[in-house]
């Protein structure tokens, strides 16, 4: 047991690297209410994928930045034909401290940009940011490849490049990242 603890401690040692990343899918359904009639107005369906690299500076703390990639559609439920889709991309440096039971915590943050196109107006073009804190698990596979469960909040805003409105959001996310870890042990 003690083999083993030491072993995966030995994972996060000052001058390795981590390569790998993250991917993200989520479905939502947007409803209204007005008295006792419930009408789902349409749902969102987002996908994004975020490759990262980091490094250990010291033993358990890995600094990087990752690039997340966004893609989404809003399907419109009630013959509105308001269907749309979006597209955004993120620069996100981090910083990852690991315990030495393969637990770690996380911050993030993000800037970019995005661009909603619609069937019937002009597309809209918006900053965006966010910031995210969560705690996660590397299960090791082998002595480099680690699958990476996640649990955390964000929250995102986007401002419309033409105006002065802004947009936030925030909430619980769940993620599965996979890492590889290079370098000495």
């Amino acid at each position: 047991m003690v083999f083993a603890a030491f072993a995966s401690f030995a994972q996060f040692n000052k001058g390795r690297m981590l390569v790998g990343g993250s991917s993200e899918f989520r479905t939502e359904t947007e409803k209204s209410k007005s008295g006792g009639t419930t009408v789902t107005d349409g749902r969102w369906t987002n996908f994004s994928f975020a490759p990262r690299f980091g490094y250990f500076v010291i033993d358990n703390l890995a600094v990087g930045a990752g690039l997340s990639i966004g893609l989404g559609k809003w399907a419109d439920e009630n013959d509105n034909d308001d269907d749309y889709t979006s597209s955004n991309i993120q620069f996100q440096p981090f910083a990852r401290y690991y315990l030495p039971q393969g637990i770690f915590f996380q911050g993030q943050v993000g800037l970019g940009s995005g661009k909603t196109n619609y069937n019937d107006r002009p597309d809209y073009k918006y900053n965006l940011s966010s910031l995210a804190i969560s705690a996660g698990y590397a299960f090791f596979l082998n002595d480099n490849v680690a699958v990476e469960p996640s649990l955390g909040y964000r929250t995102t805003g986007w401002k419309n490049k033409d105006s002065e409105v802004k947009d936030i959001d925030s909430g619980l996310f769940l993620q599965i990242g996979f890492q590889i870890y290079l370098g000495n042990k």
